[in-house]
């Protein structure tokens, strides 16, 4: 039987400008709230298990789920599979030199 993470399908185009300052503005404020810099409220809530924020932020967008996938836990799964590398970035980690 297939995961949620396996019926998930990622979107790796470029997304207009203004969705990516929306986007930093969440980061930003996940950020101040003690979160990781590069995450947004939305794949935190879904990781942290925050179950009335999730359902808060899945009402608010939504028009933003694929199939019974809400709309925070597509944000995790978008970190998990780092949809929001630009296509030219090397995902994986540089190997480390010996000087």
């Amino acid at each position: 039987m297939a995961s949620k993470l396996d019926l998930y399908r990622p979107d790796h185009g470029r997304r207009p400008y203004w969705l990516g300052l929306l986007l930093a503005l969440d980061q930003f404020a996940n950020a101040l709230l003690g979160g990781y810099v590069d995450e947004t409220l939305s794949s935190r809530a879904h990781r942290e298990g925050w179950t009335h924020v999730e359902r808060l932020i899945d009402c608010l967008f939504w028009w933003d789920r694929q199939g019974e996938i809400g709309h925070c836990e597509l944000a995790f799964y978008g970190e998990l599979v780092r949809e929001h590398f630009p296509p030219a970035a090397d995902p994986e980690p540089m190997p480390a030199r010996s000087l």
